[in-house]
């Protein structure tokens, strides 16, 4: 089992980035820009390493912060909706907002560590981008 001080769950939205830190419940909210991610790979580094951060897949939010946590070394995992969904309501938790997100997300991580998928390389990260875009258009039209 990966140690609590080293789990991040992380809620991500267009504009925002929420964060909940497994050990001390030490939440965080950053804007979900380069300079946001630059803010939390400072805040990163006070952690007792290493660091591993789980987010859900959110049709394509995601993958800049993803690209930037796997350049810096950090351990980041994308992870199903469904699973954290159907963990959610295991637990009994109904309720949806971004910080009861990050924290699920984290309390899953810490409950199937194996879960989660590694950011994919080169033309695989350019097909799914473009495959969840796709997606994304498709239910709309």
């Amino acid at each position: 089992m990966i140690p609590a001080a080293a789990v991040i769950g992380m809620d991500v939205s267009r504009d925002w980035l929420d964060g909940f830190c497994a050990s001390g419940a030490r939440r965080l909210c950053l804007p979900n820009t380069v300079a946001g991610h630059a803010q939390l790979l400072v805040q990163l580094r006070t952690l007792p390493q290493p660091v591993r951060i789980g987010f859900e897949a959110k049709g394509g939010q995601e993958w800049m912060l993803w690209a930037t946590l796997v350049a810096a070394g950090v351990e980041a995992v994308q992870l199903s909706p469904a699973q954290i969904k159907a963990f959610a309501l295991s637990g009994g938790t109904r309720a949806k907002t971004d910080r009861i997100d990050a924290e699920l997300i984290a309390g899953f991580m810490l409950f199937r560590s194996e879960a989660g998928r590694r950011l994919p390389e080169g033309n695989l990260r350019v097909l799914a981008t473009l495959t969840t875009r796709r997606g994304s258009v498709a239910q709309i039209g």
